[in-house]
């Protein structure tokens, strides 16, 4: 059983992207976390074994690039813990 459901992942997804668009203006790592997230909600929406592979991927070189940042934008932190562990389930 999913610990949060489909819904609550596509919220919390859609407020990081919120939060993101604050910060657009300081570089291409941003548009970059604002396009993955996008990516990510559509591979949320219909889990397919292929996209839930390319939303692991994308979820774990995420996780990697916020670390310096994760003071500044911990909203996106938590959303990528949560999508961490969704993308453990089977």
């Amino acid at each position: 059983m999913n610990s949060l459901s489909n819904e609550e992942l596509v919220k919390c997804i859609q407020d990081a992207i919120d939060l993101l668009e604050n910060y657009r203006m300081f570089g291409p790592i941003v548009e970059e976390g604002i396009a993955a997230f996008t990516k990510i909600n559509t591979c949320v929406i219909d889990p397919t074994p292929e996209a839930r592979k390319e939303a692991k991927a994308l979820i774990s070189e995420m996780q990697s690039q916020i670390g310096p940042y994760k003071g500044m934008v911990p909203q996106v932190a938590v959303a990528l813990e949560k999508l961490e562990k969704w993308s453990k389930e089977e």
